[in-house]
């Protein structure tokens, strides 16, 4: 079976697979769905340099492109692409993370209202659909928490986190990532 994959209108072979290796992709498919339970946009790191500690991996689209090359190579795929393949990716820099608990633990409890009206402050900057002053006044919002404040609250696989922001905060990268 060959694969190909749409760019500008022009297709390109991306591999080829058998009807078994198809099979077992599909199966692999289903499995990786049900066990990635959370989508995370950010990376979290102490530091840009190369042999940094990473606090929390991202979760997001380009890593099930990622694992799905990778799955298909493991199953005997002959990948072939041509094309690069660039991801735009998010780093949070932050010292050592602070667990503060899941959903019940922290909104849940009277003696932790403070945190919760916290939390939900902060990623209420972050919401979709917002005007455009709304959105800078947002951004500026979320500027003075990340940088100002140096904190920001991580949600990840059902469970909130304190960073301790530290430069250079946020760094937005496009980075090739090779066909295995």
């Amino acid at each position: 079976m060959t694969k190909h994959w749409s760019q500008n209108g022009t297709l390109e072979k991306l591999g080829e697979i058998t009807g078994n290796q198809f099979n077992d992709m599909a199966e692999w498919v289903q499995s990786d769905n049900e066990t990635g339970i959370y989508y995370e946009t950010w990376t979290v790191r102490s530091d840009p340099s190369p042999n940094t500690t990473v606090w929390f991996e991202s979760y997001d689209c380009s890593q099930f492109v990622h694992r799905t090359y990778r799955k298909l190579s493991e199953l005997g795929a002959k990948l072939s692409s041509r094309t690069q393949t660039n991801y735009t990716k998010i780093y949070l820099y932050s010292g050592e993370p602070t667990y503060l608990g899941n959903d019940s633990a922290i909104f849940g409890q009277p003696a932790l209202k403070n945190l919760a009206m916290d939390i939900r402050k902060f990623y209420y900057t972050f919401r979709p659909h917002q005007s455009i002053m709304d959105f800078a006044l947002s951004l500026l919002e979320a500027y003075t928490k990340v940088v100002l404040d140096k904190s920001f609250y991580l949600y990840y696989n059902f469970e909130y986190w304190f960073l301790p922001m530290k430069p250079p905060y946020v760094q937005i990268t496009y980075e090739e990532v090779p066909l295995p």
